[in-house]
């Protein structure tokens, strides 16, 4: 067929279902609105005024945020109400970042073939995995504690304890964004959003309105996709079906970064603002 898929190690099954296993989790109505703004970060004082420009985010799971700093060279880390702001200064161009665990990042840089792992409790770069072919602008997202990246038209799965690959996933197209979803791993490419799922070795679409820009996953396996026209499409966990978003706050986000952590209930997005202040919204959950 179109897909082949080559294995270097069978990996299928093994996707770690653990924030699903806390608890049952009851499905969310396609684009009902369950989030409420519930305060703003103004890290413009810490960012500076010049190079302000931010990535990528991710919220870890004790509710602290990692934010990417490109034109400094560096990842600002602070508490979800902005205090406590700390740095780990990067050689290079930090793009994309994943949570890896609680005290661990992995990152990608612009126009390197490495994946840096950064502890950041204690500041320290822990290691760099060499990825040969590596796209010189590619996401990263951690599944089942396992690294996933883009290589032009190839998913790789990398082992970040070894830095093996241990499994490539052939796609028909250049990945964009990346994100994880219980067995499955959604990426875009222009008005189509991809999902691989484990389960049946297949890749499926879904079309929508507008260009996927950004993605993060929410605790019943749904995902918020922000698009290129700043719409906000609530996409099912099946990869279905997509309702847009309605609530205040979630209107017009072009350019927005977005991130949720289901341990904290919490999402948080950051949009370009015209006065370029550093400006994020944290949504709790209601």
């Amino acid at each position: 067929g179109l897909m082949q898929i080559v294995f270097f190690q069978n990996c299928r099954g093994t996707f770690d279902k653990q924030e699903i296993k806390d608890q049952p989790v009851k499905p969310y109505k396609l684009g009902q609105p369950f989030f409420t703004l519930h305060h703003q970060i103004n890290l413009s004082s810490e960012v500076g005024d010049k190079g302000g420009y931010v990535s990528d985010i991710v919220m870890m799971d004790d509710g602290r945020l990692v934010i990417c700093l490109p034109r400094q060279s560096r990842l600002l880390i602070c508490n979800t109400d902005g205090s406590q702001a700390d740095s780990i200064h990067v050689k290079g161009t930090p793009l994309f970042l994943t949570a890896v665990n609680n005290s661990t990042v992995a990152v990608t840089l612009y126009y390197s073939v490495c994946i840096e792992m950064y502890d950041i409790n204690n500041k320290l770069k822990l290691k760099s995995i060499s990825v040969p072919g590596m796209r010189y602008m590619s996401d990263i997202i951690t599944i089942n504690n396992k690294l996933v990246l883009c290589v032009y038209n190839i998913l790789l799965i990398i082992d970040h304890q070894t830095g093996e690959v241990v499994q490539t996933i052939q796609t028909d197209c250049h990945p964009g964004r990346l994100q994880g979803s219980g067995d499955r791993i959604f990426y875009c490419n222009n008005n189509t959003l991809y999902w691989y799922s484990y389960t049946d070795d297949r890749h499926h679409t879904l079309t929508l309105p507008s260009p996927p820009s950004r993605m993060t996953t929410l605790k019943d396996g749904s995902l918020y996709v922000v698009c290129s026209d700043g719409s906000v499409q609530h996409v099912s966990s099946d990869g279905k079906q997509y309702k847009s978003v309605t609530t205040m706050g979630f209107q017009k986000l072009k350019h927005t970064l977005i991130s949720y952590n289901s341990k904290q209930r919490k999402l948080i997005t950051k949009h370009e603002r015209e006065d370029n202040r550093c400006v994020f919204n944290v949504f709790y959950e209601e």
